[in-house]
């Protein structure tokens, strides 16, 4: 079933797609500053700030159209929240980074690092959700590949506290450590709002 009726359905839609590839360069920021020389980071983190900041520009823009849409409110309050998680998902990821400058950490834990792959995974899952928001039967896997990509991540990031906690390191390095790991749970997070906010419009429209 489709969503949007009228004029406001391309424009929309083109928000929502926007935001998403946002996403996707903000994960693949996260991804190289984690994994690049600590020389780098600040200028990767700068770009992930610049990246948060046009997300919650695009948000409220979003908003505003939502406003003239001629749909139910329902719907626009799904989206609304949809959108707003999007630009969370932005903002968790900035925090990560500033933090990874902040602390001045060396090497990336590997598994933090295969988190970061993760989470650039299900950035390119939500582009191909914002795709088909017009057609809401086609996000039916979209919660379900997003659900597996986080019991994932979940799993790497329990066995790198595991062996942190066990490890012999200073408790100023593992409280760091664990503070970055903790940031990572927190964009899987927003983005299991993005893909409950699609299931929703799925369930809704079923």
């Amino acid at each position: 079933m489709r969503l949007f009726p009228r004029r406001y359905e391309k424009q929309l839609f083109d928000l929502f797609a926007d935001s998403a590839h946002l996403i996707v360069a903000g994960a693949e920021a996260l991804a190289r500053s984690l994994g690049e020389d600590p020389e780098e980071r600040p200028r990767l983190a700068a770009q992930l700030h610049e990246h948060s900041a046009d997300a919650l520009a695009l948000s409220r823009r979003i908003s505003n159209r939502l406003a003239e849409a001629l749909i139910t409110p329902f719907e626009a309050e799904v989206l609304h929240a949809m959108s707003l998680a999007m630009s969370d998902v932005l903002d968790a990821m900035e925090r990560t980074a500033d933090l990874v400058v902040r602390f001045r950490l060396g090497s990336i834990p590997l598994p933090l690092l295969e988190t970061a792959e993760l989470i650039t995974r299900a950035a390119e899952l939500t582009v191909e959700a914002a795709w088909h928001l017009g057609d809401v039967d086609e996000l039916r896997e979209y919660r379900a590949a997003m659900r597996r990509l986080d019991t994932h991540a979940e799993r790497l990031m329990r066995g790198e506290l595991v062996d942190l906690y066990a490890s012999a390191a200073p408790a100023g390095e593992m409280m760091q450590v664990r503070e970055v790991t903790f940031e990572l749970r927190r964009v899987l997070e927003r983005f299991e709002v993005v893909a409950r906010s699609a299931d929703l419009l799925r369930i809704k429209d079923s």
